[in-house]
């Protein structure tokens, strides 16, 4: 592989990782993106922006964390301390589910 793609397929693969943070919309039956990459420590945001009542409840994960209560507006934000994956579902909606992947500070 030219060494020239190699550094372009590099900073692709950091620049998808956020780590300060990063948001997901919720939107009728769908979080969008359903997969986000953060680094330890970062936050994720959930915005509400369908008719529809949802809520974000955590079914795993190595840290516990608080889910977001039941609403059709608003905000939540999660900081997510530790490395690993959480996924998440709304209960509502059976369909609904999203994955936080945290990965280690550098």
């Amino acid at each position: 592989m030219n060494p020239a793609h190699v550094l372009v397929a590099a900073a692709l693969a950091l620049t998808s990782l956020a780590p300060h943070g990063t948001s997901v919309s919720i939107a009728d039956n769908h979080f969008g993106p359903r997969k986000v990459r953060v680094g330890a420590g970062a936050a994720v945001t959930w915005t509400w922006r369908g008719s529809r009542r949802h809520d974000v409840y955590f079914i795993s994960g190595p840290a516990k964390i608080r889910s977001c209560s039941a609403q059709r507006r608003g905000t939540c934000k999660r900081r997510f301390p530790r490395p690993g994956t959480y996924d998440y579902v709304c209960t509502f909606h059976g369909s609904m589910a999203g994955r936080v992947t945290v990965l280690r500070a550098r």
